[in-house]
């Protein structure tokens, strides 16, 4: 009963990896007209000297540890703040928090990118009504502030996913074990930090395990915002490889490019996966 979907999987995903695997041996570019010369590690080795990746590596790896985390925090303080607030007005204020997961993120880059507008952006015209500022910032064409801006928009786009997360495991928590917080009078920071977050931790190890892959992956708002500029300053691996391989079609140097960014995302998955299995045996 599984066979055509393990068919379909292969096809989808397993060719298009072997694929990945066999051309980063390969000196391959589309335009060239020629069949792939084999350079056994050399497109691995080009890399170690090449400025752009690591770069794009850096950016990567503050791109997604600052999105995860910021939004894991202030989603979580968000869910524990109102989890006993009942009536429609706090229904409301709910569906406002998760509002922004419903949006896609073409759309949230898209919006972000209109706010941040050195002239008309209303990010612009609020810090300059508070005396922030004293002129207009050009958020994303300053290198120093660019990556930060696109984190932001991030952060907004992805906090509600940790919301409902935290939400859902906080209505799992047994009455009971909250009924003998209350017997012992356990006040409110002893309760959170000693019962309801060591419930939460597996939840938000699988969580963040999620939002760090699919901020790995993220193409769509690095690209609609900046499109990794100004420079390099925003350039991710995704933006990287995608630039190798649809820009100057070097498809086997993007192919060993896709092939470090597999094994990236291989050992931050077996790292938590240790993690929750060491926290399930404690």
């Amino acid at each position: 009963m599984v066979l055509p979907t393990l068919l379909v999987l292969l096809a989808i995903i397993g060719y298009p990896v072997v694929s990945t695997v066999y051309l980063s041996f390969f000196e391959y570019n589309l335009l060239d007209f020629t069949p792939p010369e084999y350079l056994g590690l050399d497109n691995f080795a080009q890399m170690a000297s090449d400025r752009i990746f690591w770069i794009s590596l850096k950016n990567t790896l503050y791109y997604t540890g600052g999105t995860v985390l910021v939004s894991m925090l202030i989603g979580t303080a968000v869910a524990l703040l109102l989890e006993n607030l009942k009536g429609p007005v706090w229904t409301a204020v709910r569906a406002l928090v998760v509002s922004p997961w419903a949006v896609p993120f073409v759309v949230v880059a898209f919006l972000f990118r209109f706010m941040y507008m050195q002239n008309g952006g209303i990010v612009n015209d609020i810090l300059l009504d508070l005396g922030v500022i004293g002129n207009p910032v050009s958020w994303l064409n300053r290198a120093d502030i660019s990556l930060g801006a696109i984190i932001v928009a991030n952060i907004w786009a992805t906090t509600p996913f940790f919301f409902l997360l935290v939400s859902s495991a906080l209505s799992g928590i047994p009455d009971a074990v909250l009924e003998s917080a209350r017997v012992d009078r356990a006040g409110l920071w002893s309760t959170i930090f000693h019962i309801k977050l060591p419930f939460l931790r597996n939840p938000l190890v699988v969580g963040s395990l999620l939002m760090v892959i699919s901020n790995f992956n993220d193409f769509a708002k690095v690209w609609v915002m900046t499109q990794g500029g100004p420079g390099y300053a925003t350039t991710t691996l995704v933006v990287y490889v995608y630039r190798m391989a649809f820009e100057r079609f070097e498809i086997g140097y993007a192919s060993a490019l896709g092939l470090i960014w597999l094994l990236l995302l291989l050992l931050v998955s077996v790292f938590y996966i240790r993690l929750l299995w060491n926290r399930q045996n404690d």
